[in-house]
């Protein structure tokens, strides 16, 4: 699968969160789930134009990666954990790894 830097940036990101949430205890039903603020929470996205964020948010729609509402919350798909369990195989210390050496 094919997607642009941002996009990628932003899978990561999220699956970062949403494997922190599942170490914590969450339930996969809830650590999926992404608020609107989502975006101030991560230094590597919270400069991004608000515009650019949902864009990318509809990029990762258009993969099958994520579900897009219409007041900015948006959710991993299963397709999107499998394509990120798939691509960091040890987890949250390899993504953490990678998202802090990103180059947005």
């Amino acid at each position: 699968m094919e997607l642009t830097k941002d996009a990628d940036l932003l899978v990561c990101c999220a699956y970062k969160e949403y494997l922190t949430r599942r170490k914590s205890g969450v339930p996969k039903s809830q650590a999926n789930i992404f608020n609107p603020d989502f975006k101030e929470s991560s230094p590597k996205l919270s400069e991004w134009l608000l515009d650019d964020y949902m864009y990318t948010i509809g990029e990762l729609k258009r993969a099958g990666l994520a579900k897009m509402y219409i007041d900015g919350t948006f959710i991993i798909t299963d397709q999107g954990v499998i394509y990120m369990e798939n691509r960091f195989k040890n987890g949250l210390k390899e993504i953490t790894d990678f998202v802090s050496k990103f180059m947005p």
